[in-house]
Protein backbone atom coordinates (compact mmCIF):
# COMPACT_ATOMS: atom_id res chain seq x y z
CA UNK A 1 0.00 0.00 0.00
CA UNK A 2 1.33 3.44 -0.90
CA UNK A 3 0.69 6.38 1.38
CA UNK A 4 0.93 9.97 0.17
CA UNK A 5 1.57 12.92 2.47
CA UNK A 6 0.55 16.53 1.86
CA UNK A 7 2.24 18.93 4.28
CA UNK A 8 2.38 22.67 4.72
CA UNK A 9 5.66 24.24 3.64
CA UNK A 10 8.07 24.59 6.55
CA UNK A 11 10.90 27.12 6.77
CA UNK A 12 13.67 27.75 9.25
CA UNK A 13 13.16 30.45 11.83
CA UNK A 14 14.87 33.76 11.12
CA UNK A 15 15.36 34.34 14.86
CA UNK A 16 18.87 33.39 15.98
CA UNK A 17 20.20 33.81 19.51
CA UNK A 18 23.48 33.12 21.26
CA UNK A 19 22.93 31.39 24.61
CA UNK A 20 25.91 30.56 26.86
CA UNK A 21 28.23 31.09 23.92
CA UNK A 22 26.32 28.76 21.57
CA UNK A 23 24.17 29.85 18.58
CA UNK A 24 20.60 28.59 18.23
CA UNK A 25 17.65 29.01 15.92
CA UNK A 26 14.62 29.89 18.07
CA UNK A 27 11.78 27.87 16.55
CA UNK A 28 8.16 28.58 17.53
CA UNK A 29 6.10 25.38 17.38
CA UNK A 30 2.98 25.52 15.23
CA UNK A 31 -0.24 23.61 15.93
CA UNK A 32 0.17 19.94 14.99
CA UNK A 33 3.93 20.09 14.33
CA UNK A 34 5.95 17.04 15.32
CA UNK A 35 9.58 16.72 16.39
CA UNK A 36 10.24 14.71 13.25
CA UNK A 37 8.99 17.50 10.98
CA UNK A 38 10.99 20.16 12.84
CA UNK A 39 14.19 18.08 12.78
CA UNK A 40 13.76 17.61 9.04
CA UNK A 41 13.41 21.38 8.42
CA UNK A 42 16.63 22.13 10.31
CA UNK A 43 18.45 19.09 8.91
CA UNK A 44 19.22 17.80 12.37
CA UNK A 45 18.38 14.85 14.61
CA UNK A 46 15.40 14.56 16.97
CA UNK A 47 17.77 13.66 19.79
CA UNK A 48 19.80 16.81 19.12
CA UNK A 49 16.63 18.86 19.67
CA UNK A 50 15.69 16.92 22.82
CA UNK A 51 19.20 17.41 24.18
CA UNK A 52 18.66 21.19 24.17
CA UNK A 53 14.96 21.20 25.14
CA UNK A 54 14.26 18.82 28.02
CA UNK A 55 10.59 19.80 28.24
CA UNK A 56 9.98 18.71 24.63
CA UNK A 57 10.24 15.05 25.61
CA UNK A 58 6.76 15.39 27.19
CA UNK A 59 5.29 16.54 23.87
CA UNK A 60 5.08 19.76 21.85
CA UNK A 61 2.63 22.59 22.37
CA UNK A 62 1.59 25.35 19.97
CA UNK A 63 3.59 28.49 20.74
CA UNK A 64 6.37 26.60 22.54
CA UNK A 65 9.87 27.86 21.70
CA UNK A 66 12.61 25.35 20.88
CA UNK A 67 16.36 25.93 20.76
CA UNK A 68 17.72 24.35 17.57
CA UNK A 69 21.55 24.19 17.37
CA UNK A 70 22.70 26.57 14.60
CA UNK A 71 25.82 24.53 13.85
CA UNK A 72 24.86 21.07 12.68
CA UNK A 73 28.27 19.76 13.78
CA UNK A 74 27.70 20.98 17.35
CA UNK A 75 24.35 19.22 17.35
CA UNK A 76 26.16 15.96 16.76
CA UNK A 77 28.92 16.38 19.34
CA UNK A 78 29.32 13.35 21.55
CA UNK A 79 28.29 10.88 18.86
CA UNK A 80 30.69 8.03 18.26
CA UNK A 81 29.81 8.22 14.55
CA UNK A 82 28.46 10.80 12.13
CA UNK A 83 24.69 10.76 12.53
CA UNK A 84 22.55 9.31 9.75
CA UNK A 85 18.97 9.33 11.03
CA UNK A 86 17.60 8.04 7.73
CA UNK A 87 19.41 4.73 8.19
CA UNK A 88 20.03 4.25 11.93
CA UNK A 89 18.17 4.39 15.24
CA UNK A 90 20.07 6.35 17.90
CA UNK A 91 20.07 6.34 21.71
CA UNK A 92 21.22 9.21 23.90
CA UNK A 93 23.11 7.81 26.87
CA UNK A 94 21.60 8.74 30.21
CA UNK A 95 23.31 9.10 33.57
CA UNK A 96 24.25 5.72 35.03
CA UNK A 97 23.59 3.72 31.86
CA UNK A 98 26.06 1.01 30.83
CA UNK A 99 26.68 -0.96 27.66
CA UNK A 100 24.96 -3.92 29.31
CA UNK A 101 21.82 -1.99 30.24
CA UNK A 102 21.60 -0.53 26.72
CA UNK A 103 21.86 -3.97 25.09
CA UNK A 104 19.06 -5.21 27.37
CA UNK A 105 16.91 -2.20 26.60
CA UNK A 106 17.16 -2.60 22.81
CA UNK A 107 17.53 -6.42 22.70
CA UNK A 108 20.85 -6.19 20.87
CA UNK A 109 24.04 -8.15 21.66
CA UNK A 110 27.30 -6.37 22.50
CA UNK A 111 29.09 -7.55 19.34
CA UNK A 112 26.44 -6.05 17.08
CA UNK A 113 26.41 -2.83 19.11
CA UNK A 114 30.20 -2.58 18.75
CA UNK A 115 29.92 -3.21 14.99
CA UNK A 116 27.49 -0.29 14.66
CA UNK A 117 29.70 2.01 16.79
CA UNK A 118 33.36 1.76 15.78
CA UNK A 119 35.67 2.52 18.71
CA UNK A 120 32.94 2.08 21.32
CA UNK A 121 34.32 1.27 24.77
CA UNK A 122 32.71 0.34 28.07
CA UNK A 123 33.33 3.90 29.33
CA UNK A 124 30.29 5.48 27.68
CA UNK A 125 29.59 9.10 28.54
CA UNK A 126 26.31 10.72 29.50
CA UNK A 127 24.95 12.67 26.52
CA UNK A 128 26.69 10.59 23.83
CA UNK A 129 24.67 9.29 20.90
CA UNK A 130 25.16 5.66 19.84
CA UNK A 131 23.55 3.53 17.13
CA UNK A 132 21.28 0.81 18.51
CA UNK A 133 19.71 -0.50 15.29
CA UNK A 134 18.76 0.18 11.69
CA UNK A 135 15.53 1.80 10.53
CA UNK A 136 13.09 -0.16 8.42
CA UNK A 137 12.75 1.20 4.92
CA UNK A 138 9.35 2.58 3.96
CA UNK A 139 8.29 3.20 0.36
CA UNK A 140 6.10 6.20 -0.44
CA UNK A 141 4.32 7.13 -3.63
CA UNK A 142 5.28 10.34 -5.37
CA UNK A 143 2.28 12.62 -5.91
CA UNK A 144 2.53 14.85 -8.99
CA UNK A 145 0.08 17.41 -10.37
CA UNK A 146 -1.50 16.29 -13.68
CA UNK A 147 -0.56 18.34 -16.72
CA UNK A 148 -4.12 18.32 -18.11
CA UNK A 149 -6.56 20.99 -16.95
CA UNK A 150 -9.33 18.46 -16.29
CA UNK A 151 -10.77 18.39 -12.77
CA UNK A 152 -9.06 15.82 -10.58
CA UNK A 153 -11.39 14.00 -8.12
CA UNK A 154 -10.50 14.74 -4.50
CA UNK A 155 -9.05 11.65 -2.80
CA UNK A 156 -8.85 11.12 0.92
CA UNK A 157 -5.32 10.55 2.20
CA UNK A 158 -5.38 7.40 4.31
CA UNK A 159 -2.95 6.02 6.86
CA UNK A 160 -2.30 2.32 7.23
CA UNK A 161 -3.94 1.32 10.55
CA UNK A 162 -1.63 0.11 13.31
CA UNK A 163 -3.98 -2.57 14.64
CA UNK A 164 -5.01 -5.17 12.02
CA UNK A 165 -7.31 -7.58 13.83
CA UNK A 166 -10.88 -8.78 13.22
CA UNK A 167 -13.85 -8.06 15.46
CA UNK A 168 -14.67 -10.94 17.83
CA UNK A 169 -17.22 -11.89 20.48
CA UNK A 170 -14.60 -12.80 23.09
CA UNK A 171 -11.39 -11.02 24.10
CA UNK A 172 -8.48 -11.67 26.46
CA UNK A 173 -7.18 -8.62 28.32
CA UNK A 174 -3.85 -8.31 30.15
CA UNK A 175 -3.59 -6.28 33.38
CA UNK A 176 -0.01 -5.46 34.43
CA UNK A 177 -0.15 -4.11 37.99
CA UNK A 178 2.24 -4.03 40.99
CA UNK A 179 0.42 -6.46 43.30
CA UNK A 180 3.88 -7.35 44.69
CA UNK A 181 2.92 -10.96 45.26
CA UNK A 182 5.79 -12.64 43.47
CA UNK A 183 5.96 -15.30 46.17
CA UNK A 184 2.42 -16.46 45.34
CA UNK A 185 1.84 -18.92 42.54
CA UNK A 186 -1.79 -17.84 42.22
CA UNK A 187 -3.10 -14.30 42.60
CA UNK A 188 -6.54 -14.26 44.21
CA UNK A 189 -7.20 -10.53 44.21
CA UNK A 190 -10.83 -10.86 45.30
CA UNK A 191 -9.82 -12.61 48.51
CA UNK A 192 -7.06 -10.08 49.15
CA UNK A 193 -9.48 -7.16 48.83
CA UNK A 194 -11.95 -8.80 51.22
CA UNK A 195 -9.32 -9.12 53.97
CA UNK A 196 -9.43 -5.32 54.38
CA UNK A 197 -5.75 -5.39 55.32
CA UNK A 198 -3.27 -2.54 55.19
CA UNK A 199 -1.15 -2.66 52.05
CA UNK A 200 1.59 -0.36 50.63
CA UNK A 201 0.31 2.40 48.35
CA UNK A 202 1.15 0.67 45.04
CA UNK A 203 -0.57 -2.51 46.18
CA UNK A 204 -3.62 -0.62 47.42
CA UNK A 205 -3.82 1.21 44.10
CA UNK A 206 -3.58 -2.06 42.17
CA UNK A 207 -6.25 -3.82 44.22
CA UNK A 208 -8.76 -0.99 43.89
CA UNK A 209 -8.03 -0.48 40.19
CA UNK A 210 -8.51 -4.19 39.54
CA UNK A 211 -11.73 -4.27 41.58
CA UNK A 212 -13.26 -1.43 39.55
CA UNK A 213 -11.97 -2.88 36.27
CA UNK A 214 -13.44 -6.31 37.06
CA UNK A 215 -16.78 -4.75 38.08
CA UNK A 216 -17.06 -3.23 34.59
CA UNK A 217 -15.97 -6.47 32.92
CA UNK A 218 -18.60 -8.46 34.85
CA UNK A 219 -21.26 -6.05 33.55
CA UNK A 220 -20.02 -6.47 29.98
CA UNK A 221 -19.98 -10.25 30.23
CA UNK A 222 -23.71 -10.11 30.83
CA UNK A 223 -24.10 -8.45 27.43
CA UNK A 224 -22.91 -9.64 24.01
CA UNK A 225 -19.21 -9.92 24.74
CA UNK A 226 -17.02 -12.19 26.81
CA UNK A 227 -13.89 -10.71 28.40
CA UNK A 228 -11.24 -12.73 30.22
CA UNK A 229 -8.63 -11.00 32.42
CA UNK A 230 -5.06 -12.22 32.78
CA UNK A 231 -3.18 -10.68 35.70
CA UNK A 232 0.56 -10.03 35.63
CA UNK A 233 2.30 -9.01 38.85
CA UNK A 234 4.84 -6.38 37.78
CA UNK A 235 6.89 -3.60 39.38
CA UNK A 236 9.37 -0.97 38.22
CA UNK A 237 12.57 -2.86 39.06
CA UNK A 238 12.36 -6.41 37.72
CA UNK A 239 12.87 -5.72 34.01
CA UNK A 240 13.99 -9.31 33.35
CA UNK A 241 10.59 -10.54 34.58
CA UNK A 242 8.87 -8.03 32.29
CA UNK A 243 10.89 -9.30 29.31
CA UNK A 244 9.98 -12.91 30.15
CA UNK A 245 6.28 -12.04 30.35
CA UNK A 246 6.36 -10.15 27.04
CA UNK A 247 8.07 -13.00 25.19
CA UNK A 248 5.58 -15.66 26.34
CA UNK A 249 3.12 -17.15 23.85
CA UNK A 250 0.26 -16.31 26.22
CA UNK A 251 1.19 -12.63 26.16
CA UNK A 252 1.35 -12.54 22.35
CA UNK A 253 -2.31 -13.61 22.17
CA UNK A 254 -3.67 -10.71 24.26
CA UNK A 255 -6.21 -8.40 22.64
CA UNK A 256 -5.32 -5.34 24.77
CA UNK A 257 -2.87 -4.46 27.56
CA UNK A 258 -3.57 -2.16 30.51
CA UNK A 259 -0.45 -1.07 32.42
CA UNK A 260 2.26 -1.24 33.69
CA UNK A 261 2.00 1.76 36.01
CA UNK A 262 5.64 2.88 35.74
CA UNK A 263 7.06 4.75 32.74
CA UNK A 264 10.31 2.76 32.48
CA UNK A 265 8.75 -0.69 32.22
CA UNK A 266 5.79 0.67 30.24
CA UNK A 267 8.21 1.53 27.41
CA UNK A 268 9.57 -2.04 27.47
CA UNK A 269 6.09 -3.54 27.18
CA UNK A 270 5.15 -0.97 24.49
CA UNK A 271 7.97 -2.23 22.27
CA UNK A 272 6.61 -5.78 22.35
CA UNK A 273 2.99 -4.64 22.08
CA UNK A 274 3.85 -2.80 18.86
CA UNK A 275 5.53 -5.91 17.48
CA UNK A 276 2.47 -8.05 18.25
CA UNK A 277 -0.05 -5.36 17.16
CA UNK A 278 -1.60 -5.18 20.62
CA UNK A 279 -3.06 -1.85 21.82
CA UNK A 280 -1.56 -0.76 25.15
CA UNK A 281 -3.14 1.67 27.62
CA UNK A 282 -1.48 3.58 30.45
CA UNK A 283 -3.93 4.26 33.31
CA UNK A 284 -1.91 6.74 35.42
CA UNK A 285 1.34 7.90 33.76
CA UNK A 286 1.20 11.64 32.99
CA UNK A 287 4.31 12.11 30.83
CA UNK A 288 3.61 12.23 27.09
CA UNK A 289 7.05 10.82 26.29
CA UNK A 290 5.69 7.27 26.67
CA UNK A 291 3.65 7.87 23.49
CA UNK A 292 6.64 8.81 21.31
CA UNK A 293 6.87 6.48 18.27
CA UNK A 294 4.07 4.35 19.79
CA UNK A 295 0.88 4.99 17.74
CA UNK A 296 -0.69 1.83 19.20
CA UNK A 297 -0.48 3.30 22.73
CA UNK A 298 -2.78 5.64 24.66
CA UNK A 299 -2.63 7.28 28.07
CA UNK A 300 -5.63 8.18 30.21
CA UNK A 301 -4.00 10.69 32.59
CA UNK A 302 -3.81 14.15 31.02
CA UNK A 303 -0.32 15.65 31.05
CA UNK A 304 0.44 18.57 33.34
CA UNK A 305 0.88 20.80 30.27
CA UNK A 306 -2.55 19.85 28.91
CA UNK A 307 -4.11 20.80 32.25
CA UNK A 308 -2.25 24.13 32.24
CA UNK A 309 -3.49 24.88 28.71
CA UNK A 310 -7.05 24.06 29.78
CA UNK A 311 -6.75 26.48 32.69
CA UNK A 312 -5.45 29.19 30.33
CA UNK A 313 -8.41 28.72 27.96
CA UNK A 314 -10.84 28.72 30.90
CA UNK A 315 -9.29 31.93 32.28
CA UNK A 316 -9.90 33.87 29.08
CA UNK A 317 -13.39 32.43 28.58
CA UNK A 318 -14.59 32.94 32.15
CA UNK A 319 -12.70 36.09 33.18
CA UNK A 320 -12.58 38.35 30.12
CA UNK A 321 -11.18 41.85 30.55
CA UNK A 322 -9.36 40.76 33.72
CA UNK A 323 -5.78 41.47 34.79
CA UNK A 324 -3.89 38.16 34.48
CA UNK A 325 -0.67 38.01 36.51
CA UNK A 326 1.63 34.99 36.13
CA UNK A 327 4.06 34.51 39.03
CA UNK A 328 7.48 33.11 38.10
CA UNK A 329 8.93 30.92 40.83
CA UNK A 330 11.88 28.55 40.32
CA UNK A 331 13.81 27.76 37.14
CA UNK A 332 12.34 24.26 37.34
CA UNK A 333 8.82 25.66 36.96
CA UNK A 334 9.49 28.10 34.12
CA UNK A 335 8.18 25.68 31.48
CA UNK A 336 4.79 25.74 33.23
CA UNK A 337 4.48 29.52 33.15
CA UNK A 338 5.61 29.64 29.52
CA UNK A 339 2.98 27.06 28.61
CA UNK A 340 0.20 29.04 30.27
CA UNK A 341 1.22 32.31 28.65
CA UNK A 342 1.66 30.76 25.19
CA UNK A 343 -1.79 29.14 25.31
CA UNK A 344 -3.37 32.31 26.72
CA UNK A 345 -1.85 34.38 23.89
CA UNK A 346 -3.00 31.81 21.36
CA UNK A 347 -6.55 32.06 22.75
CA UNK A 348 -6.36 35.88 22.56
CA UNK A 349 -5.41 35.73 18.89
CA UNK A 350 -8.27 33.33 18.12
CA UNK A 351 -10.67 35.84 19.65
CA UNK A 352 -8.94 38.68 17.74
CA UNK A 353 -7.89 40.37 20.97
CA UNK A 354 -4.71 42.42 21.04
CA UNK A 355 -1.69 40.84 22.71
CA UNK A 356 -1.35 44.00 24.79
CA UNK A 357 -3.92 42.27 27.01
CA UNK A 358 -1.60 39.31 27.48
CA UNK A 359 -0.73 37.90 30.90
CA UNK A 360 2.01 39.83 32.69
CA UNK A 361 4.89 37.97 34.36
CA UNK A 362 6.11 39.02 37.81
CA UNK A 363 8.35 37.78 40.65
CA UNK A 364 6.93 36.97 44.08
CA UNK A 365 4.32 38.78 46.16
CA UNK A 366 6.02 42.15 45.59
CA UNK A 367 5.56 41.75 41.85
CA UNK A 368 1.90 40.88 42.31
CA UNK A 369 1.29 43.99 44.43
CA UNK A 370 2.99 46.20 41.84
CA UNK A 371 1.02 44.68 38.92
CA UNK A 372 -2.36 44.64 40.70
CA UNK A 373 -5.02 46.93 39.17
CA UNK A 374 -7.68 48.26 41.61
CA UNK A 375 -11.30 48.06 40.51
CA UNK A 376 -10.60 45.14 38.19
CA UNK A 377 -10.65 41.37 38.72
CA UNK A 378 -7.05 40.19 39.09
CA UNK A 379 -6.23 36.56 38.24
CA UNK A 380 -3.03 35.37 39.96
CA UNK A 381 -1.52 32.29 38.30
CA UNK A 382 1.25 30.29 39.97
CA UNK A 383 2.44 26.80 38.98
CA UNK A 384 4.83 25.17 41.41
CA UNK A 385 4.91 22.15 43.70
CA UNK A 386 7.29 23.81 46.16
CA UNK A 387 5.14 23.61 49.30
CA UNK A 388 7.30 25.94 51.40
CA UNK A 389 7.18 28.65 48.74
CA UNK A 390 3.45 28.14 48.17
CA UNK A 391 2.53 28.32 51.84
CA UNK A 392 4.41 31.58 52.35
CA UNK A 393 3.12 33.16 49.11
CA UNK A 394 -0.54 32.20 49.69
CA UNK A 395 -0.41 33.43 53.28
CA UNK A 396 0.88 36.84 52.13
CA UNK A 397 -1.53 36.97 49.17
CA UNK A 398 -4.44 36.28 51.52
CA UNK A 399 -3.45 39.24 53.69
CA UNK A 400 -3.11 41.48 50.61
CA UNK A 401 -6.43 40.30 49.13
CA UNK A 402 -8.61 41.85 51.86
CA UNK A 403 -11.65 43.30 50.04
CA UNK A 404 -9.89 42.98 46.68
CA UNK A 405 -11.05 41.14 43.57
CA UNK A 406 -8.43 38.37 43.46
CA UNK A 407 -8.67 34.82 42.05
CA UNK A 408 -5.76 32.39 42.54
CA UNK A 409 -5.01 29.58 40.08
CA UNK A 410 -2.50 26.75 40.29
CA UNK A 411 -1.94 23.00 40.61
CA UNK A 412 -4.36 20.65 42.35
CA UNK A 413 -1.53 19.58 44.67
CA UNK A 414 -1.81 23.02 46.34
CA UNK A 415 -4.97 21.77 48.06
CA UNK A 416 -2.96 19.03 49.82
CA UNK A 417 -0.44 21.22 51.65
CA UNK A 418 -0.64 20.05 55.28
CA UNK A 419 -0.02 23.34 57.08
CA UNK A 420 -1.92 25.60 54.69
CA UNK A 421 -5.10 27.10 56.10
CA UNK A 422 -7.89 26.03 53.74
CA UNK A 423 -9.67 29.31 54.54
CA UNK A 424 -6.99 31.09 52.50
CA UNK A 425 -7.87 29.00 49.41
CA UNK A 426 -11.55 29.81 49.99
CA UNK A 427 -10.85 33.54 50.34
CA UNK A 428 -8.77 33.51 47.15
CA UNK A 429 -11.38 31.48 45.20
CA UNK A 430 -8.63 29.01 44.28
CA UNK A 431 -9.07 27.32 40.86
CA UNK A 432 -7.26 24.31 39.40
CA UNK A 433 -7.62 21.90 36.47
CA UNK A 434 -7.89 18.13 36.92
CA UNK A 435 -8.16 15.21 34.53
CA UNK A 436 -10.71 13.61 36.85
CA UNK A 437 -14.10 14.38 38.36
CA UNK A 438 -16.20 12.54 40.94
CA UNK A 439 -19.67 13.46 42.14
CA UNK A 440 -20.69 11.36 45.13
CA UNK A 441 -24.31 12.48 44.64
CA UNK A 442 -24.40 10.94 41.15
CA UNK A 443 -26.55 7.79 41.00
CA UNK A 444 -23.90 5.72 39.20
CA UNK A 445 -21.25 6.76 41.74
CA UNK A 446 -23.54 5.88 44.66
CA UNK A 447 -24.33 2.50 43.11
CA UNK A 448 -20.65 1.65 42.62
CA UNK A 449 -19.77 2.87 46.11
CA UNK A 450 -22.50 0.78 47.72
CA UNK A 451 -21.33 -2.33 45.86
CA UNK A 452 -17.75 -1.81 47.08
CA UNK A 453 -18.81 -1.15 50.68
CA UNK A 454 -21.08 -4.17 50.75
CA UNK A 455 -18.53 -6.49 49.18
CA UNK A 456 -15.33 -5.34 50.88
CA UNK A 457 -16.51 -3.59 54.04
CA UNK A 458 -14.70 -0.29 53.43
CA UNK A 459 -14.83 2.83 51.25
CA UNK A 460 -13.27 2.73 47.75
CA UNK A 461 -10.41 4.93 46.62
CA UNK A 462 -10.44 6.97 43.42
CA UNK A 463 -8.55 4.15 41.64
CA UNK A 464 -11.61 1.92 41.94
CA UNK A 465 -13.64 4.38 39.88
CA UNK A 466 -10.73 4.91 37.48
CA UNK A 467 -10.49 1.16 36.83
CA UNK A 468 -14.24 1.00 36.25
CA UNK A 469 -14.24 3.94 33.80
CA UNK A 470 -11.24 2.70 31.81
CA UNK A 471 -12.67 -0.80 31.38
CA UNK A 472 -16.09 0.59 30.48
CA UNK A 473 -14.75 3.04 27.88
CA UNK A 474 -12.26 0.80 26.09
CA UNK A 475 -14.14 -2.50 26.26
CA UNK A 476 -17.55 -1.07 25.33
CA UNK A 477 -16.06 0.39 22.17
CA UNK A 478 -14.12 -2.81 21.52
CA UNK A 479 -17.44 -4.67 21.69
CA UNK A 480 -19.30 -2.36 19.30
CA UNK A 481 -16.53 -1.39 16.86
CA UNK A 482 -13.81 -4.01 17.19
CA UNK A 483 -10.01 -3.57 17.37
CA UNK A 484 -10.13 -0.84 14.69
CA UNK A 485 -11.39 1.42 17.50
CA UNK A 486 -7.84 1.63 18.88
CA UNK A 487 -6.68 3.28 15.64
CA UNK A 488 -9.23 6.09 15.98
CA UNK A 489 -9.56 6.94 19.68
CA UNK A 490 -9.82 10.65 18.84
CA UNK A 491 -13.23 10.04 17.23
CA UNK A 492 -14.89 8.79 20.41
CA UNK A 493 -15.49 11.14 23.35
CA UNK A 494 -17.10 9.92 26.56
CA UNK A 495 -17.58 10.89 30.20
CA UNK A 496 -17.36 8.31 32.98
CA UNK A 497 -18.15 8.54 36.68
CA UNK A 498 -14.56 9.58 37.46
CA UNK A 499 -12.77 10.60 34.29
CA UNK A 500 -13.55 11.83 30.81
CA UNK A 501 -12.12 10.59 27.52
CA UNK A 502 -11.18 13.09 24.83
CA UNK A 503 -8.16 11.83 22.92
CA UNK A 504 -5.73 13.74 20.72
CA UNK A 505 -3.07 12.34 18.39
CA UNK A 506 -0.48 14.94 17.31
CA UNK A 507 0.76 12.84 14.37
CA UNK A 508 0.57 9.28 13.05
CA UNK A 509 3.87 8.30 14.68
CA UNK A 510 2.68 9.20 18.19
CA UNK A 511 0.13 7.63 20.51
CA UNK A 512 -3.08 9.15 21.86
CA UNK A 513 -3.16 11.50 24.85
CA UNK A 514 -6.37 12.04 26.82
CA UNK A 515 -6.94 15.82 26.92
CA UNK A 516 -10.14 15.80 28.99
CA UNK A 517 -9.93 18.41 31.78
CA UNK A 518 -12.23 19.66 34.50
CA UNK A 519 -12.03 22.98 36.34
CA UNK A 520 -12.56 23.18 40.10
CA UNK A 521 -12.83 26.11 42.48
CA UNK A 522 -13.11 26.79 46.21
CA UNK A 523 -16.28 28.60 47.22
CA UNK A 524 -18.22 28.73 50.49
CA UNK A 525 -15.64 26.40 52.01
CA UNK A 526 -16.44 23.67 49.49
CA UNK A 527 -14.86 22.43 46.27
CA UNK A 528 -17.08 22.84 43.21
CA UNK A 529 -16.69 21.55 39.67
CA UNK A 530 -17.31 24.30 37.13
CA UNK A 531 -19.30 23.16 34.11
CA UNK A 532 -17.10 24.47 31.34
CA UNK A 533 -16.91 23.10 27.81
CA UNK A 534 -13.39 22.80 26.43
Amino acid sequence: MFVGFITQAQVKSSEIKTINGKKYYIHKVEKGQSLYAIAKVYETDINAILAENDEAIDGLRAGQELKIPFDKLSAQQGSTNSIDTNKYVYHKILKGETIYSITRKYSIDEKKLAAYNVGLTSNVKEGDFIIVGEKKKTTYATITQPVKTTVVPKQEITQEPIIHKPKKTSYVIGLLLPFKLAESELINVDELAKTNGKFPFAQDLSLDFYTGFKKAVDSLNNANIEVSIRLYDTDDRDTSKIETICKSNEFKQLDAIFGPLYAGVFKIVTKYAKQYQIPIISPVIQQNKILFESPHASKVASSVFTLIESLADFTLDSFPNSRVIVVNTTAKDIAYTKTFKAEYNNALQKKHISLKDSAIEVKGIAGVKAAYIPGKKNIIVMFTNNQVYLQDFITQLNIFSDKKEIVLMGFQSTTNIDNLDQEYLNNLQFHFASSNHLNYQDSATMRLTKYYQTTYGSDPSDYYFLGYDIATYYLNHLQTIGPDFFNNLDKYESTGVYTGFKFYQPDKETGFENTAAYIYKYSNYKLYQIHWKQ
